[in-house]
């Protein structure tokens, strides 16, 4: 991966993070962010990125959206390719 690839697909991470701290919490809603955002998940780190569905687990879309999964799994994805 080239920096500037990474770089952006890091950013754009965090920012659905940041949106899903927001706009996530709401019921019903959040859930179906939580799948959209497994499935750009995938689409921007591969396997790390399915970490995003973890998030389904929490029904009430409350205490979910603390944690910032999407950019966990980029990290996790950075960290894998430094090899």
């Amino acid at each position: 991966m080239t920096v500037l690839n990474t770089s952006l697909k890091f950013i754009i991470s965090i920012v659905f993070d940041l949106v899903d701290l927001t706009l996530g919490r709401i019921p019903v809603f959040g859930t179906a962010f939580d799948v959209v955002g497994g499935l750009l998940g995938i689409w921007l780190w591969g396997t790390p990125g399915a970490l995003q569905f973890l998030e389904i687990i929490d029904f009430t879309d409350q205490i979910d959206s603390f944690i910032p999964t999407l950019t966990i799994a980029g990290l996790i994805s950075i960290i894998m390719d430094r090899d």
